[in-house]
């Protein structure tokens, strides 16, 4: 296969997604992703990240003319670049290739593409594994909670049923992980987007993804209760009460039992409602509305 100079591979990208010649686009993102290994091995981060950027933009535009398996290249792409900027240490080009995958998984699911929004939504956490949460800061956790939130939402709205149980799956193992590190606000951020999506599965009647939504907040609330972490534990008992509420109102056969097995593991006297507490959870949805205006 002929390389591509990087102004070539990006012009010739983006004409051949519109002319929907997958042959084409697969080359042109082959030299894209080979020209940004270079950039990171030469230690040119800089350039590095504006490839990254180029290959999501043929992304994000092979999304539109229903292009599929381009999609889900690119994100594989975008993750093997990840590993390499992670073992080099570049934080910069890791955070980017978590706003682009993020990104791209959104718009993924926007376009009905199933098989692409479980690709992405996987795909992101093998990149957040890839740098400990002392390399990220409080903003980028919440971003990257906000991605899993929209691709498991619009995979609901969009009846993907599949897509929002790997979306809710990987959002309850972003919340194990943050409870497991003692970080408290990220932990109920990652709660709190747990309960919206069990609300829409709620009224959409998506029993299994319900019952999924449960016993993400019950691990994690359990793990938050092992690490002292109370205001964690407090608000997974508040949301599975609530959803608990909202899946016997839609008749649903399995997700109130599991609602009502999970609730036995925060029936303590020390978790009681205060005025701190709601203000906190206040404070937490701001910074949500703050991260997410800027994705």
């Amino acid at each position: 296969m002929i390389t591509l100079n990087e102004a070539e591979a990006v012009d010739i990208g983006l004409s051949s997604v519109e002319e929907k010649n997958e042959d084409r686009v697969f080359q042109a993102l082959d030299s894209l992703t080979g020209i940004a290994e270079d950039f990171l091995s030469e230690n040119e981060e800089a350039d590095a990240d504006r490839v990254i950027l180029s290959i999501s933009n043929i992304a994000q535009a092979a999304v539109k003319e229903g292009m599929e398996l381009v999609t889900i290249n690119s994100v594989l792409a975008i993750g093997k670049l990840a590993k390499i900027a992670a073992k080099k240490g570049y934080g910069a080009v890791l955070k980017r290739t978590i706003t682009e995958t993020g990104k791209l998984g959104r718009t993924a699911a926007e376009g009905s593409f199933e098989t692409g929004s479980k690709v992405t939504a996987t795909t992101m956490m093998e990149i957040w594994n890839l740098s400990p949460p002392d390399k990220k800061d409080q903003e980028e956790m919440v971003a990257f909670s906000l991605f899993l939130r929209d691709i498991g939402a619009t995979a609901a709205v969009q009846g993907m049923e599949e897509a929002l149980l790997n979306a809710i799956n990987c959002l309850g193992e972003l919340g194990k992980k943050l409870a497991s590190d003692s970080l408290e606000t990220e932990t109920i951020s990652t709660l709190l987007l747990l309960e919206e999506i069990g609300t829409l599965a709620a009224e959409k009647y998506y029993d299994e993804a319900l019952s999924s939504v449960a016993l993400s907040i019950e691990d994690t609330g359990k793990i938050s209760l092992k690490k002292k972490l109370l205001e964690a534990a407090l608000q997974s008992q508040w949301a599975l009460e609530t959803l608990k509420v909202q899946a016997e109102e839609k008749a649903l056969t399995n997700a109130p039992i599991v609602m009502e097995i999970a609730l036995e593991s925060f029936k303590f006297p020390e978790l009681t409602e205060t005025t701190e507490k709601t203000e906190k959870l206040q404070e937490i949805k701001e910074l949500q509305e703050k991260v997410y205006s800027n994705l």
